[in-house]
Parts: structure tokens; C-alpha cells; sequence
């Protein structure tokens, strides 16, 4: 059994998409507020963060983004995403956003 047996785990491959996801998400968060990146390992819990921000938001809004996006790409390019990915990508950005900006607003208040 080699290591790469356990990715045909669900469970595995779901973390690994949520690591994806959340670095993406936070090193565009990032570069979005601050102009730089974190390092890996803070843009991941950023971006995981952000996704569940990000996600109650839409979920409430009853909003589900990027959705035609997957399809535009797979239909032009021939390449098969997961069908929500971009909308994962987009909401936990836009909640890494919203956490960088109220860590702005705290931080200004204590100087």
C-alpha cells in the first residue's frame, strides 16, 4: 500500500481541496488588502476561515457564485473541475476579505 492508495479516500481528498481552496482564497485575500502574501500556511487558515464566513453569507443571501463558470470552462477548454469550485473560491475569499478588514479596523483602534 504506497501513499498516494489514501487519496482515493474521500475524506482525504476533501481536506486536501479545503487546503487548496483556503490557500487560494487567502493569498487572494491578501494581495487584495494588503498588497503581499502571508505564507502558506496563514493564507490556508485564512482562506478555510474565510470560506466559512464567505459561505454562511451566500447561504443567507441564497446566492450561489460562480456556478455557470465551471460549466463555460469545461465546455470551452475541455477541462473538468469540481462542479462548485469556483464558487468555493469566491465566497472564501470574500470572507478572508471581511476578516483582513475587520483586523484592520481592531488593529487601527489599538494604535
Amino acid at each position: 500500500m504506497g501513499i498516494l492508495d489514501n487519496f482515493n479516500n474521500p475524506d482525504i481528498a476533501n481536506i486536501l481541496v479545503m487546503v487548496v481552496v483556503g490557500s487560494i482564497s487567502g493569498a487572494l485575500a491578501a494581495r487584495i488588502m494588503s498588497g503581499d502574501s502571508f505564507g502558506f500556511v496563514i493564507n490556508s487558515i485564512l482562506g478555510i476561515a474565510g470560506a466559512v464566513i464567505g459561505g454562511y453569507i451566500f447561504q443567507q443571501l441564497n446566492m450561489s457564485p460562480g456556478s455557470g463558470i465551471v460549466k463555460i470552462v469545461s465546455d470551452t477548454f475541455g477541462v473538468s473541475l469540481p462542479e462548485n469550485i469556483v464558487g468555493m473560491i469566491v465566497s472564501a475569499t470574500l470572507g478572508a476579505i471581511i476578516i483582513l478588514w475587520i483586523t484592520r479596523i481592531f488593529r487601527g483602534k489599538k494604535r
